[in-house]
């Protein structure tokens, strides 16, 4: 039962992802909450197998020792059952942000930064009230529970209680058969895959009990490595995909180039579904929507998973990500001899890394130095001290960045720099500054308006720098934001704006072309006729065509082209595929099984795309040494 409120509450917090997608009558909601307790019982039977083999071992075969089998038993229950249900709140949080259920990377960033996790949480009042009722739950079922023991005389080994155990556990047998197929006769257990009902991703989601989904990610996160396919096959793949030989290396002949510079900004959380030319009518991203009209934008483009550190890692290695590993902290930590590293270690460049924050976050302060970058200027190097748990506001992290590529024309150096914002991030906190003047009432919107503002104010007072006409602007975002809940993988979390910026040079556009995140470094640092070597997956959009994308999140991979989205679960083998092309509600139905063809085509190329990838980050020699 308490399983289940949690899944209705889950359910009318997030009524909008409902209507977002098809298959959402109220028919199609009792399924899914139907499924949803079949679930839970196959889940709560196995759960209290352990308390009640306990109670069975005390009363029958040692009931000298009954007592303390009995409290063994009773804290057991207590314990390991309220524990599952403040997961189970706790996912609320985590999936109205992640847009998935719990995962092995929620317990890597509590492991790397509890005090910042409980930060987040204490800032966040909404979370907030979420943990204090996980808290009142879990102690209401402990007391609930002993009382239950007092109430049955646990600690009694009288024959009677014998009986009554034996009998019990005679049940309980014949319940986990029972309830591990859903409290059906169907042949097999219930599987994770079973939970997809419908064409309605968020009621697909909302069927699962995801405790032990979310187990089961952290004991596959214990194997530090991607096994999706032999590795030697992978990159024979890759090679002939890319059309590389076995060096794995297209060379980028030095040019003639207008710039001399070039300034990434990664804006945090930015979806392209935001933009007006994408259909949206807020208006919150007035200043993106105006500067896309004056530069070359890329209208497909897609992140390479869900999260910052994943995004970080696309654009510094034009690698691809790895599912449940996290790239900045696992595998083999060395340098993989990046565009950013060739090029300052030949002198050519001064490379600086900007970011909001505390440097130790997601490792960075380890990750990004090591690949190249001269300076990793983060929260403690600014002059403007703050207690906001994202460090300092956007504007501050920009005004610092005019001052060093300032100081670094004046020397005569030219500059790589890549910006990250973090304002547009929960806890959602805008600050009132002069020149900024919000629309918006709510904190998640008018956060979106000053990130809009403080990068329009970057690009205004850059406009003003003897520098700015030699510099290629490109304005991006590390990962999109779930505002729907369209396909199994959000479209919105990984569509992502693209924007090219240098209205001297480079005349206003609009492109259709596929491009991945991993594609945004060699084709800037193509633009700006730098000579280097590229042994990744990224390619110069200008000069090539990509087929295919790849994105993952924790629990799946996908791989789409300008028709097909195809989605794989590793863990439960599901497989989704979706016609880009159709009309209407049809754009939402799983064909997969009317197209085995395409989705056999474009399974190999993802996973042989994410193995190869990790191949060649854990090779044990630098790209510069090969």
């Amino acid at each position: 039962m308490l399983f289940s409120l949690v899944r209705v509450a889950l359910l009318l917090r997030n009524l909008e992802l409902l209507n977002t997608g098809i298959d959402n009558s109220p028919s199609w909601v009792l399924r899914s909450l139907w499924m949803g307790v079949r679930f839970d019982v196959d889940f709560v039977t196995k759960l209290m197998a352990l308390p009640l083999l306990l109670l069975g071992i005390g009363n029958t075969l040692v009931p000298r020792f009954n007592r303390w089998f009995a409290i063994a038993a009773k804290w057991t229950a207590a314990i390991v059952i309220s524990i599952a249900l403040v997961l189970d709140i706790s996912d609320i949080a985590f999936f109205e942000y992640c847009n998935s259920h719990l995962n092995a990377l929620a317990i890597s960033y509590l492991a790397t930064d509890l005090g910042q996790a409980v930060t987040l949480v204490a800032e966040e009042s909404n979370y907030l009230w979420l943990m204090v009722f996980e808290i009142v739950i879990a102690v209401l079922f402990t007391l609930f529970v002993l009382r239950l023991a007092r109430h049955y005389r646990l600690h009694e080994a009288d024959s009677a209680l014998r009986l009554r155990t034996a009998t019990y556990l005679i049940i309980l047998c014949g319940l986990i058969t029972f309830t591990s197929r859903g409290m059906t006769f169907q042949p097999r257990p219930l599987r994770s895959a079973d939970a997809m009902i419908s064409n309605n991703n968020f009621l697909n989601q909302l069927c699962v009990n995801p405790i032990k989904p979310f187990f089961e990610t952290i004991f596959a996160n214990e194997e530090r490595a991607i096994n999706l396919m032999d590795s030697v096959e992978a990159f024979d793949y890759a090679c002939k995909a890319m059309e590389r030989d076995n060096s794995f290396t297209h060379h980028s002949e030095a040019k003639d180039s207008p710039w001399r510079n070039v300034v990434i900004i990664a804006q945090e959380g930015n979806t392209a579904e935001r933009l007006a030319r994408e259909g949206n009518t807020q208006g919150l991203l007035p200043n993106l929507d105006r500067l896309i009209g004056e530069g070359r934008y890329y209208e497909n483009t897609y992140a390479s998973s869900t999260h910052t550190c994943y995004g970080i890692y696309a654009l510094v290695t034009s690698l691809p990500p790895y599912l449940h590993l996290h790239p900045l902290k696992d595998g083999v930590q060395h340098n993989l001899g990046t565009a950013y590293d060739q090029l300052y270690a030949r002198g050519e460049m001064k490379t600086l890394f900007f970011i909001t924050h505390r440097p130790d976050f997601d490792n960075m302060n380890g990750f990004i130095p090591m690949q190249g970058f001269e300076e990793l200027i983060s929260e403690e190097d600014y002059a403007f001290k703050t207690d906001k748990t994202w460090g300092v506001d956007d504007h501050i992290m920009f005004d610092r960045a005019l001052q060093e590529i300032d100081k670094a024309h004046s020397d005569g150096d030219a500059v790589a720099a890549i910006l990250l914002t973090c304002s547009n991030h929960k806890p959602f906190n805008a600050p009132a500054v002069e020149g900024f003047t919000p629309k918006s009432i709510d904190a998640e919107e008018r956060a979106i308006e000053y990130a809009d503002w403080a990068m329009n104010r970057f690009i205004e007072m850059a406009k003003e720098r003897e520098w700015f006409d030699e510099t290629l602007f490109v304005i991006t975002a590390d990962h999109g934001r779930p505002i729907s809940a369209d396909y199994i993988m959000n479209e919105s979390i990984f569509h992502i704006p693209l924007l090219f910026y240098s209205p001297k040079h480079i005349a206003p556009e609009v492109r259709s072309d596929l491009v991945a995140q991993v594609d945004i470094t060699p084709t800037a640092f193509s633009m700006l006729g730098k000579e280097f070597d590229n042994r990744t997956m990224g390619i110069d959009i200008t000069t090539e065509e990509r087929e295919y994308a790849v994105t993952t999140s924790v629990g799946h991979l996908s791989c789409r082209s300008k028709r097909w989205l195809y989605a794989y679960n590793p863990e439960t083998g599901a497989e989704y595929l979706y016609d880009l092309e159709a009309e209407g509600e049809d754009r939402l139905v799983n064909v997969a099984h009317e197209h085995r063809d395409t989705v056999a085509k474009m399974h190999r190329h993802a996973i042989a795309t994410i193995q190869a990838g990790w191949d060649i980050h854990n090779t044990s020699q630098t790209n510069n040494e090969k």
